[in-house]
């Protein structure tokens, strides 16, 4: 903030300097009518012209150095926000705010520092002070000038009253045109596949249509206030030059004065006059402004003291979670919660549909925070750990597994810059996907996303998993790791898991699988967002065979089934 503070004094010295450079021109228009022209001294005319043409000459230096130092301004506003406003735009949709509007913010309000409207602003106090000048020259020139200023500050601010309204409408429709467009982009291949097209373009049409209709009305309003503040600003030129001509008839001021009277007033009412045509681009760089000082805001840091390497034992204590927004009357979606992990523990959740499985393991890997209630590890709360080190410790397998732009190298090493490749490869061999990953074109070093190639559903669970395994976690949290897998991919699965177990690494590992529950330590069933069961695997399952042979034959198909209850959760948890 120290360099941007420093950029915005240069300028303003900058915009002072040349504001009274622009003085030369109205006095050497003075001595020019008044001196020079009745004594015909052409050495005093040559004197002053060369005064006036490096008073110019400057004014130009300046302009450019200005122009300079704003590209600089703009610059160091990027260096300073961007990476809070990438941070910022991660956590949009966790804010309830879209995907990159931090990031579209901060291209926002560069784009109107790199603008010649940040000059008028500077050049705008200025203004009023060449209004108060020409009260020297004569009290008349000085009314006629401020009646058209105030006439002007007038039209502004009811250009302000009157698109302030659609102005918001206009912005907001447009962040939902582009959210659904980018939501719809994402999913495309279900969107086609479900013959939804027409139905997205519809859906997206309707909002861009708002924001088409709410700036057009903007536009037009700017473009009638703009005309008016023109019009007025050239019939004050006019009236200076009758007033000036009256004055010059009664003796009260010279020929000169007119012209520079004229002038001064001109350079008074520019700014005022582009401030108004600009009105709708200030208004959204301060809007934008706003939003990006309140998202890249520290909460300050917490995280002063390092802790250590956490051993991997997991507290869930009291847990509430409801989605931030959500009507208060709608019930949580994980109700008091409570359960313990030892380190080196494999626990398995299991559940029904809707159960809130998802959302607890999310809640575990601090991606989401509980709306009450503690999550701890080996005691502390995960709030109290820096967020950079405990995601080393913990590896996250989500239920859709998304990898980025790059190469499959760069994704296990979760895009860390120092990654040895005998790390990447070890993490590959843990998931047992060393070998699928050698069978690609250019093996690790392959590259995935819009530019490269597309993997199946299973590659990117088997890639994934890789990734969480990349760095020798403490916690790995694994969320339906064998809903997209083959009979060999599950396999290698359970072989994963069976090496994190000897490895004592605490595992939570959500699944519909009788084969994979019955290998972990505790099985925990979830229901309603409530805890049913929790205990050993074989109590559990004991259990549920127990419950199970006690139900008559008819009602089979209303109670739990001889097997775990088979999930597919709900993607949206």
């Amino acid at each position: 903030m120290k360099t941007i503070s420093k950029s915005v004094i240069e300028m303003g010295l900058f915009s002072a300097v040349m504001n009274v450079l622009v003085l030369i021109t109205p006095l050497y228009m003075i001595q020019v009518y008044d001196r020079i022209i009745p004594s015909s001294n052409t050495n005093t005319l040559l004197y002053l012209s060369l005064i006036a043409a490096f008073s110019v000459f400057l004014f130009g230096i300046l302009e450019v150095l200005r122009g300079i130092y704003a590209s600089r301004l703009a610059t160091r506003i990027d260096v300073n926000f961007g990476s809070t406003s990438f941070l910022a735009a991660m956590n949009g949709p966790r804010a309830g705010l879209g995907d990159v509007q931090a990031l579209r913010d901060l291209a926002t309000v560069r784009g109107f520092v790199a603008s010649r409207t940040l000059f008028y602003l500077f050049d705008l106090p200025f203004g009023l002070l060449f209004i108060g000048l020409l009260y020297f020259i004569h009290p008349l020139l000085f009314l006629a000038t401020a009646v058209g200023a105030a006439f002007m500050v007038g039209i502004a601010v009811l250009n302000q009253a009157v698109t302030s309204t659609p102005s918001r409408g206009a912005a907001d429709n447009l962040a939902a045109a582009m959210n659904s467009a980018q939501a719809f982009s994402r999913n495309f291949e279900t969107v086609r596949a479900l013959g939804m097209v027409s139905n997205a373009i519809e859906f997206w049409g309707v909002r861009f249509s708002g924001f088409l209709h709410a700036s057009d009305r903007v536009a037009r309003v700017n473009a009638f206030y703009g005309g008016l503040s023109r019009a007025t600003r050239t019939g004050l030129q006019i009236a200076i030059l009758g007033v000036g001509a009256y004055l010059v008839l009664h003796n009260e001021i010279t020929a000169g004065m007119i012209f520079a009277s004229s002038m001064i007033a001109a350079r008074a009412l520019q700014p005022l006059d582009q401030i108004i045509g600009s009105w709708r681009q200030i208004v959204e760089a301060n809007t934008a402004w706003n939003r990006l000082s309140i998202a890249t805001r520290s909460p300050g840091n917490s995280h002063d003291v390092a802790l250590p390497t956490p051993r991997g034992a997991l507290t869930v204590d009291q847990v509430i979670y409801q989605v931030p927004g959500s009507a208060d009357g709608l019930l949580p979606l994980i109700k008091r919660v409570s359960f313990e992990v030892a380190a080196g523990e494999t626990v398995a959740i299991v559940g029904p549909s809707q159960a809130g499985k998802s959302t607890l393991a999310r809640l575990i890997v601090g991606a989401i925070e509980p709306r009450s209630g503690a999550i701890r590890i080996d005691g502390g709360e995960i709030r109290n750990w820096d967020p950079e080190d405990l995601g080393r410790q913990i590896g996250y397998l989500p239920q859709d597994v998304e990898l980025f732009p790059g190469t499959i190298g760069q994704n296990i090493a979760r895009f860390t810059p120092d990654a040895s490749d005998a790390s990447i490869v070890e993490a590959a061999l843990r998931a047992q996907v060393h070998d699928l990953i050698l069978g690609q074109k250019h093996g690790y070093s392959t590259l995935i996303g819009p530019t490269g190639v597309r993997l199946s559903g299973g590659e990117r669970q088997r890639i994934g998993l890789a990734r969480a395994f990349y760095g020798e976690p403490k916690i790995l949290v694994l969320d339906e790791p064998n809903a997209n897998l083959d009979a060999l991919g599950e396999a290698a699965l359970e072989r994963a898991i069976m090496q994190a177990q000897a490895q004592k690494r605490t595992v939570v590992v959500i699944t519909h699988r009788p084969s994979l529950a019955a290998k972990c330590d505790r099985i925990l069933m979830l229901r309603n967002g409530q805890v049913e069961i929790f205990g050993s695997s074989k109590e559990v399952l004991d259990g549920l065979a127990q419950r199970q042979s006690q139900v008559l034959p008819s009602e089979v198909s209303q109670s739990v089934p001889p097997h775990l209850p088979h999930i597919d959760e709900d993607r949206h948890q």
